[in-house]
């Protein structure tokens, strides 16, 4: 089923379409929450509470609109905003959690090789504020230009930048705090 048929079949309360557009986008939504949480208990409460909002304010998706930049929207707000319930940072506890959440994709380079304890560098990127986060896993780990990150987020490309050099200047001071070679910014 085409993803803009299966919209319209949801909206017109066909939950099959629905399940249809879960599939299609869990694996994405999942590996965001688990990036941004860096849990996976806390993964699957955000990714589920996402498609549930989603479900929900369906009616206000621009079908001319990708769905995926909008869904993704949802589900970085749900993380953000179950992170504040909580009243913390990712926990660093959870190891396989933290190795998935900040495993570089193949355009992170840079971040790669800021530090040579890459174990550093992720515990250094969980300890992020959720936006700054938030912007290094969408540029570094995902590929994403501004562009995408702010049609993803809905903040203008200035923010984005502004949020990318605050979390590269933050990654820099916790790196050097913790005695971390640093070979280059990212």
């Amino acid at each position: 089923m085409e993803e803009r048929e299966a919209v319209r079949r949801c909206r017109a309360g066909d939950r099959e379409a629905f399940a249809h557009l879960v599939r299609e986008h869990q694996a994405a939504v999942l590996a965001l929450c688990l990036r941004m949480t860096g849990s996976g208990e806390d993964a699957a409460d955000a990714a589920q509470q996402a498609f549930l909002q989603a479900y929900r304010r369906l009616e206000t998706y621009d079908p001319a609109q990708p769905f995926r930049p909008w869904l993704m929207k949802i589900a970085a707000n749900e993380c953000i905003a179950l992170l504040r319930r909580r009243g913390r940072q990712p926990e660093s506890g959870d190891e396989s959690a933290l190795e998935r959440a900040a495993a570089p994709g193949p355009d992170a380079p840079a971040l790669v090789e800021l530090a040579e304890d890459r174990e550093a560098v992720r515990r250094a990127v969980t300890a992020l504020p959720p936006p700054y986060r938030t912007a290094v896993i969408q540029y570094y780990f995902e590929g994403l230009s501004y562009q995408q990150m702010a049609e993803r987020s809905g903040l203008p490309t200035g923010t984005i930048a502004t949020h990318l050099h605050r979390a590269k200047q933050m990654l820099r001071r916790i790196l050097s705090e913790r005695e971390v070679t640093v070979h280059h910014a990212p």
